[in-house]
């Protein structure tokens, strides 16, 4: 098998499970929530849709393992490759009548992501269609390539904010140690969608975009799907930003467990690579984080 062929498989779903989704966005819609607050807004196509994604990947690829937002992992031990399932990214604009979300579908080989397909309901031909890459192959949208931004600078440029990053963090008016105020950054768009976001970045309509503390299942996908259109992709550790690498498993958030994918969630920057290293210089997390931030990402440790 190549990764080819997983891509092309994970198009042929993405396009059955959308066009399902899309029948049902015109119709009318019942929320449910879930989580401990019961404030996280999931649909019964949601789950239904994680359930068709789940039984034709393992019918296609028996050995790989699976993980979706929806439904319990199935990833035996030692797999070699995992797919990551967001059976339907902005829920909330989907129940709304917003044509801001999408069906992702990632693949992981040995915790590092080699495929992507992200589905949504409008394309940068304003029609229905998967955004698609594999390691190595481009970035696409159906049969047509993408690319990041190629702005000159940041004047009249869009990019990602998460509807609180106040509370995370400020931008500052300058990079520390210049004197100047520096030209303006993009002007902040929230879209309710992790996944929209992701491939507006990629097809250049956002310059950057920031993410706080997503879940695996938001930007597995998109990782591959940005870096093949010719993005940048940075994570926060150790302090500091650096290239992102791979998806570690981590422990859960609250109480006991044994580490595992689901339980990712780090900081991440997307975008053109030049828009990303000016980003860094002019980001500055909030003084009054919130305690599991500061943990999240190390800022409670002494200097």
């Amino acid at each position: 098998m190549t990764y080819e062929r997983f891509e092309e498989t994970a198009v042929e779903l993405a396009h059955t499970a959308g066009a399902r989704a899309l029948a049902a966005f015109r119709g009318t819609i019942a929320l449910e929530f879930k989580g401990r607050r019961q404030n996280d807004p999931v649909t019964l196509l949601d789950r239904e849709t994680e359930t068709f994604l789940r039984q034709e990947l393992r019918k296609a690829f028996p050995d790989h393992g699976l993980l979706g937002e929806e439904h319990k992992d199935d990833i035996a031990a030692g797999a070699e490759y995992v797919w990551v399932i967001d059976p339907i990214d902005g829920t909330a604009n989907f129940a709304s009548g917003l044509p801001l979300w999408g069906i992702s579908i990632g693949l992981l080989r040995a915790c590092q992501p080699v495929v992507g397909v992200i589905w949504v309901p409008v394309g940068p031909t304003l029609t229905p269609g998967a955004f698609h890459a594999h390691q190595g192959g481009g970035a696409w949208f159906e049969n047509q390539p993408v690319r990041v931004s190629k702005a000159p600078d940041e004047r009249g440029q869009l990019m990602a904010l998460p509807g609180d990053y106040l509370r995370a963090f400020r931008v500052r008016r300058s990079a520390p140690g210049t004197a100047r105020p520096e030209r303006a950054l993009p002007d902040g768009r929230t879209t309710g969608s992790c996944t929209a976001e992701l491939v507006l970045i990629a097809a250049g309509a956002l310059r950057v975009g920031i993410f706080v503390k997503p879940s695996i299942w938001d930007v597995a996908a998109g990782v591959t799907i940005v870096r093949e259109a010719g993005g940048t992709v940075l994570t926060w550790r150790d302090r500091q930003w650096q290239h992102f690498a791979r998806f570690d498993p981590e422990s859960p958030p609250r109480g006991k467990g044994d580490p595992a994918l689901r339980h990712w969630g780090r900081p991440l920057l997307f975008g053109a690579p030049e828009a990303v290293e000016r980003l860094t210089t002019r980001l500055a997390w909030h003084p009054r984080l919130p305690r599991r931030l500061q943990k999240l990402f190390g800022l409670d440790q002494p200097d």
